[in-house]
């Protein structure tokens, strides 16, 4: 028979099925006719003949059953067949189903959850753009690939007229801007972007149009933007008339001329982006930098792979360039030279160095959330096993009515796929909610996360759930559809055998041996939390509010912004309540930092041996009265430090006694940047960027003495007894009294802002106890299912023992020992795998060791006390059997 003959028989057998009958009866008619002519030819007589022809072809029912089993259609057929008596078995024992789904949902939502995020931080390519396989970062590094540095404008100038293997070349910079609108100022986080931005990437208007090639003409001569739609909705109400539309740019004038479609988020997709403006526009922008600066290494690289060529192929050719322009020493400074090698590293949406910081992060989040789905599967496991044996006697009849083996697994496995499949679902819809919690984390208002699962996190979870369903599955349908026919008729107790009792038995220690595995990572998650709020930061933090401002994004100039810190800092200090009033441009404790190489007087030659990595800061003489930082020696910054006095600093500890061991630091002096800088104070050592820093030198500068050429962004620092709410509204206004054009800056706790160091502490901490709870609470219910079914196994047995003189207390120990036998095998266990899997969260934990004794005790009492409490309510329940009843009913 042909293929095509097939599947359309196989689809007509499918939708029809008395037709199909009819066609196999037709054909067996015919085939009848030909054969008794046949045999009517040789000899016989038409009787006879026809009887010779049926024997041959025997009954035509059996002929149509065997039909119906031949083909690819009898395949659909089954299992459609099956899946119905799934379903209506599934119906038959509602409370079943539900709490198998339930479970399977709770596993399969954990780790779709984790995957979900890990996708769209590390594994989606880069949303809203075309072909997004084809883009590129390029990266300028030194020989190691250790360290790099950024590109200038005539860098890329270079680059992109040499580079073949290349069909586009943009750059981009991130740049924050105040868009008024109307008089009101809005607070944007833009992009300063080459024409060939868009063209490169491959992103869509949404309305308008996005910049060509011709927006990287003469400078200054585009004053245009492009806005996302999310700035668009939030800012312009979804306005359709947008297009064409003036606003004021850091005081410009600029007309708009597109919204890039809602999937594009910009190249960093945590990061906002709310408009783009053309690189021609910088020197508006960012007054002072010089488009033909060669030592202005500011750009970012983005490109397409021409097609036909590797990224492999592209890279070696991208260094071939990158060296010549190192070696032409085109830039002047001689460290520039190394940095002569490009890498070419795929566009995800997170630069090359933070995906390698938070990878490790992920897998170990998705090792437990995969844990939670295995205990979750385990359960299932087992109450599959104890319904295998309810449906014992129902197997048996099916077998002797000539129910094959393999007939009866593929059933039972269909029933458990399809609770699996259930499972699934209900796992999906519980990331869905659980991915929307994690976005409305209070993270800093510049980062905006879409961890939604996809099409990728929602196959993931329909493969997981499947085969878990498979795998833990088998094993009990085998064992329910065992041949032992005429036993399994006869006995229809509810004792399940020794072999039984030992696999159910293991399946739960297993259980209790996952679940103590999350607690012990929970609990020190919790404990470095703990340890890491508790680490002394150097500084008092309580009771101070920080305001981010940038006056050059509102256009003003130094002077400007000079007015405007000086007028705003005493109407601040006006305010009832308030204590302090400083200013910085590194926020402690913020990860943020900003470094510089420092030496001695004497060491002129200014070598890599002489010289010492310092940490700086800029902050006027309110600082230390804010973060009540102690002086140790001479004296804090002074508002007498100003451009007409001398340069000086004040710093830690561990910068004077790198410099000055055993002797004063006061009134010593240091070179930065071949500027004598003279020592007028030591303060305290602090912590500044992370809190597992080792001491690190530092040295505070004056904002007056660094005002000349300096556009700063500095960060208001109010030390008040009102709430910060309260707070937070008196610094709205002062701001708007200054100039009613600009946008309400966000206030915020230093507390708060502190806390985003410990940020991967808290994460784990929350989502390996959410994790650890749900795998508790399956061990706690699994452990009290076969005690209870044990109870209930071994009722005769226990009726026997009471009515022989045995105790309630004695039933009750007997019971409540049997539980616990089993709860020490999986903390035993547990503990074993425990400290294996711990070191791997090492750099994770603030001062905790991965072997922290505290903890491991602490959850194994815990996971035994939940675990009493599992095996005591049915031990109580066993203690109260009466015998008389127990007999008369086995």
């Amino acid at each position: 028979m042909s293929l095509r003959r097939q599947i359309s028989r196989g689809f007509a057998a499918l939708t029809n099925r008395a037709a199909a009958d009819r066609d196999v009866a037709d054909e067996v008619g015919q085939y009848i006719d030909a054969a008794t002519a046949a045999h009517v030819a040789r000899g016989l007589s038409p009787d006879d003949a026809r009887r010779a022809a049926l024997l041959e072809v025997g009954n035509t029912t059996r002929v149509r059953e065997q039909v119906r089993g031949y083909g690819w259609e009898s395949a659909v057929e089954s299992f459609i067949t099956d899946l119905r008596y799934a379903l209506r078995m599934l119906r038959k024992n509602p409370v079943f189903a539900l709490v198998t789904i339930a479970v399977v949902s709770l596993g399969t939502g954990a780790v779709t959850t984790i995957f979900s995020a890990t996708n769209a931080m590390l594994l989606r390519s880069l949303p809203g753009v075309t072909d997004g396989s084809r883009l590129v970062s390029i990266d300028r590094k030194d020989r190691d690939l250790k360290g790099g540095v950024s590109a200038s404008v005539p860098f890329l100038v270079n680059f992109r007229s040499r580079a073949n293997d290349f069909s586009g070349i943009a750059a981009w910079s991130q740049l924050p801007l105040t868009v008024t609108i109307g008089g009101a100022g809005h607070a944007a986080y833009g992009n300063l972007v080459s024409g060939t931005f868009f063209t490169v990437l491959g992103v869509r208007p949404e309305l308008g149009r996005l910049f060509t090639a011709e927006e990287d003409g003469a400078p200054l001569a585009s004053a245009v933007m492009v806005i996302s739609d999310g700035f668009w909705r939030s800012a312009f109400g979804a306005d359709s008339t947008v297009i064409g539309r003036v606003v004021q740019v850091n005081g410009h004038p600029y007309t708009i001329i597109g919204v890039v479609s809602r999937a594009f988020r910009g190249i960093y997709t945590p990061l906002k982006s709310d408009a783009w403006v053309p690189l021609t526009m910088t020197a508006q922008l960012r007054p002072g930098h010089d488009l033909t600066d060669l030592s202005d290494y500011w750009l970012k690289l983005v490109a397409r792979l021409a097609p036909g060529v590797s990224r492999a192929a592209a890279q070696q050719s991208a260094t071939v360039l990158t060296a010549a322009w190192a070696e032409s020493g085109i830039e002047g400074a001689s460290w520039a030279r190394k940095y002569n090698t490009a890498r070419l590293v795929p566009l995800t949406g997170l630069p090359e160095d933070a995906s390698n910081a938070i990878i490790g992060f992920f897998l170990l989040l998705l090792g437990a959330s995969g844990l939670v789905l295995l205990i979750a599967s385990v359960n299932v496991a087992a109450m599959l096993g104890a319904r295998a044996i309810a449906r014992r006697r129902e197997m048996a009849v099916r077998a002797a009515l000539g129910a094959r083996r393999g007939r009866l697994v593929r059933q039972l496995l269909t029933e458990t796929i399809v609770l699996f499949a259930f499972g699934a679902a209900g796992g999906i819809a519980i990331a869905l909610a659980a991915t929307r919690a994690l976005e409305r984390l209070p993270l800093p208002d510049e980062i905006s996360l879409d961890l939604a699962p996809d099409y990728r996190a929602i196959a993931f979870a329909l493969l997981a759930s499947t085969l878990m369903g498979v795998a833990f599955g088998l094993a009990p349908a085998f064992q329910a559809a065992r041949a032992d026919v005429a036993q399994r008729i006869r006995d229809d107790s509810p004792s399940g055998g020794a072999r039984r009792s030992r696999s159910t038995n293991v399946l739960i220690i297993a259980q209790l041996a996952m679940s103590l595995l999350l607690l012990v990572g929970a609990g020190l998650f919790l404990r470095a939390l703990d340890r890491g709020s508790r680490i002394d930061p150097g500084f008092d933090s309580s009771g101070v509010v920080v305001t981010a401002l940038n006056p050059q994004a509102w256009g003003y100039d130094s002077v400007k912004s000079s007015a405007f810190y000086e007028t705003l800092r005493g109407r601040v200090a006006a305010i009832p309540g308030v204590t302090a009033v400083g200013y910085t441009d590194v926020v402690p404790l913020t990860a943020q930092n900003n470094g510089a190489w420092v030496r001695r007087p004497e060491d002129r030659s200014g070598s890599d041996a002489t010289r010492v990595r310092a940490e700086i800061a800029r902050v006027d003489e309110g600082f230390f009265g804010v973060v009540k930082i102690p002086v140790r020696a001479g004296t804090a910054i002074t508002r007498s430090d100003d451009s007409r006095s001398a340069k000086i600093a004040v710093i830690n500890e561990t910068f004077a006694k790198k410099f000055w061991p055993g002797g004063s630091a006061v009134g010593r002096t240091f070179l930065m940047d071949s500027v004598l800088v003279t020592v007028a104070g030591v303060v305290r050592d602090s912590k500044y960027v992370w809190l597992t820093e080792a001491p690190t030198p530092f040295a505070y500068f004056p904002t007056a003495q660094q005002w000349q050429g300096w556009q700063p962004r500095l960060t208001l620092m109010v030390r008040a007894t009102l709430p910060t709410d309260r707070i937070g509204v008196e610094i709205q206004r002062a701001v708007q009294a200054i100039d009613p054009a600009l946008p309400r800056p966000a206030v915020t706790a230093l507390r708060q802002e502190n806390a985003v160091v410990l940020l991967p502490q808290r994460v784990a901490a929350m989502v390996t106890g959410a994790l650890g709870a749900v795998g508790l609470l399956m061990a706690t219910v699994g452990l009290y299912g076969i005690m209870s079914h044990s109870v209930t196994r071994r009722r005769r047995e226990i009726g026997i023992r009471v009515a022989l003189g045995a105790r309630g207390s004695d039933v009750l120990g007997m019971v409540v020992k049997e539980g616990m036998k089993l709860a020490s095998f999986g903390v035993a266990i547990g503990l074993l795998l425990a400290v294996g899997a711990t070191r791997l969260m090492a750099s994770y934990l603030f001062n905790v060791s991965p072997l922290d004794v505290i903890t491991f005790v602490a959850m194994s009492a815990l996971f035994l006390a939940v675990a009493f409490v599992s095996s005591y309510l049915p031990a109580r329940r066993a203690a109260r059997v009466d015998p008389m009843k127990a007999l008369r009913t086995d």
